[in-house]
């Protein structure tokens, strides 16, 4: 077997020197690659070299941006993903480590013509997002997911959306539209409890406009998973979701943004194989 490791060394506050010596330790005696990213979207195009490679496993080394970068470039494709968790998130880890099986087959999701593997959204949770990536860069601080959270709280206000959900429209002020592959988002809230990135579908959440209090009330419930108690929160299951807005929409794909009036979301299923080697990440991330 190949190994491909692709380090994203702006990502969390790891030992990537320590991180690549434990690389070196345990896989001396095996075929490896390094690479260490310098831009923005440099690990889809590293990626993207060994995407039709068999036997070739492509490791993320980083947080879930770098993993949705690492994803773009081997979709569809015929290596296996692998995935070092040293980022501040790591929120589609979070899932993955739940799973006792070293082979997966994982579906992902596309939106317009980028695919995720975790979670997309619009809404507040993805103004936090937007804004908590504004604070991190100048600000480099662990908290920047909860500044960005009060700043948006304060600041937000609902969106009018049109949804379709397979055959179904839905139409009305939503705070939050969230289409999961996997369970975790924002640096470990479950929204979506019972999500598994296995199934073929995606679970969707639909967050309808409240007041500030009682949005409070909801926010607290997603930190004990326990939102879907309020009558605001639906839940809906599908494979093929629009989404659209008389204004530009801020759009979160796994943490990264993009802004579009019209989303398109569909699942690619059975897409990607991970390779989930529990204990070959520990040794690596031994520091």
């Amino acid at each position: 077997m190949k190994y491909v490791f692709i380090i994203n060394p702006a990502s969390g506050k790891t030992d990537y020197n320590k991180i690549k010596e434990n690389i070196m330790k345990n896989l001396e005696n095996e075929n490896y690659e390094i690479y260490e990213t310098k831009a923005p979207k440099e690990a889809t195009k590293i990626a993207s070299r060994f995407k039709n490679e068999e036997g070739t496993v492509v490791y993320s080394v980083g947080g879930d941006g770098t993993l949705n970068e690492v994803i773009n470039g081997i979709a569809e494709g015929k290596c296996k993903l692998g995935i070092i968790p040293t980022g501040s998130g790591n929120d589609f880890y979070r899932s993955l480590k739940e799973s006792p099986n070293e082979e997966i087959r994982v579906d992902l999701g596309k939106v317009n013509d980028r695919y995720f593997i975790n979670i997309a959204s619009v809404g507040m949770d993805a103004e936090t997002c937007n804004n908590a990536n504004k604070i991190k860069s100048k600000l480099k601080i662990g908290i920047a997911y909860y500044l960005g959270l009060i700043h948006t709280f304060i600041t937000f206000k609902s969106k009018r959306l049109k949804l379709k959900i397979d055959k179904n429209i839905y139409a009305g002020d939503y705070i939050i539209a969230a289409i999961c592959n996997g369970k975790y988002y924002g640096g470990g809230f479950k929204i979506a409890p019972v999500a598994s990135f296995d199934d073929n579908k995606f679970d969707i959440y639909l967050v309808s406009k409240a007041n500030k209090l009682k949005l409070i009330k909801i926010l607290l419930a997603l930190l004990k998973s326990e939102h879907e108690n309020y009558n605001e929160v639906r839940k809906y299951t599908g494979k093929n979701i629009t989404i659209s807005s008389e204004n530009n929409l801020i759009v979160n794909i796994d943490g990264e943004i993009t802004i579009s009036k019209n989303i398109e979301i569909q699942m690619i299923e059975d897409a990607i194989y991970i390779h989930n080697d529990n204990a070959l990440v520990q040794k690596i991330m031994s520091l």
